[in-house]
């Protein structure tokens, strides 16, 4: 006949079992991601980095994404320790594809446009995933432009991560877990949300066909009418909306998901 458990073990086998457990949970007020771009080892962040992060729908120019363009992600638990080897398809900024106009919903944002329902030929995207699952140091990198094998925070140009307008708080989660930002690592928690400014920033997000991933005259007009600022038209973050921007966008006039490249 069994004897029932000494009434000190289960106690002393949950606060055994609770840390190892809790060593994989990813702490929300810990992790954190931060914007980047240029060298992986002395990186530039903050404002200069989000001054590359801008696109086309088209991903075509040296304009759009440059020096490598990317969030660096950390991942520690509650314990400030790092969390390595998260697979990279678990660490994901959230599309949901369209609008709820359009009728797309769920846990993404739902003001980027990234589907082929109303815009026939245009790739369908719901995850920006990580380039890489998570190092000793909990870190990876979501590259924008796409990334490189074996070379995690540089980019290379990726023809299926491609999407139009324009959202300033794109949802970024770690199994499950949504992240907040830091403008650069030393900066307080919320002080960053993730985005990328981009070119296509007006129209598209109603059920009329072909006008969601499109550079047109929608987006150069408030760009040459300057007056009031605005933010998603500084295209190289320097708080001014002037000639600079005016060029960017006008050299990709009438880009859209398939033109100029066709992939």
């Amino acid at each position: 006949m069994k004897r029932p458990p000494t009434p000190w073990i289960i106690p002393l086998l949950v606060t055994l079992i609770a840390p190892a457990a809790q060593a994989n949970v990813p702490s929300t007020t810990l992790s954190y991601f931060v914007p980047q771009s240029g060298s992986l080892t002395t990186p530039t962040e903050g404002a200069a980095a989000i001054a590359n992060a801008r696109t086309c729908p088209n991903k075509d120019g040296t304009q759009v994404l440059r020096l490598n363009s990317r969030l660096k992600v950390v991942v520690l638990n509650a314990g400030g320790f790092p969390i390595a080897g998260i697979p990279a398809q678990d660490i994901c900024i959230l599309f949901n594809g369209g609008t709820p106009e359009q009728g797309f919903t769920g846990a993404g944002d739902d003001s980027i446009i990234a589907n082929s329902q109303f815009n026939p030929g245009c790739p369908d995207v719901r995850c920006i995933q990580a380039d890489a699952p998570t190092d000793a140091n909990g870190v990876t990198y979501i590259t924008w432009m796409g990334s490189t094998p074996g070379q995690p925070g540089v980019g290379t140009r990726d023809p299926f991560r491609k999407w139009g307008a324009w959202a300033g708080d794109l949802p970024l989660y770690v199994v499950g877990f949504q992240l907040h930002g830091k403008l650069t690592s030393s900066s307080p928690l919320g002080s960053y949300t993730a985005h990328v400014k981009n070119f296509d920033h007006e129209g598209g997000r109603t059920t009329a066909p072909n006008q969601g991933e499109l550079v047109n005259s929608l987006d150069v007009a408030p760009v040459q009418a300057g007056g009031t600022y605005k933010y998603k038209c500084d295209f190289d973050n320097n708080g001014i909306i002037n000639s600079i921007d005016l060029s960017f966008i006008k050299a990709h006039i009438n880009h859209n998901c398939n033109f100029p490249a066709v992939n």
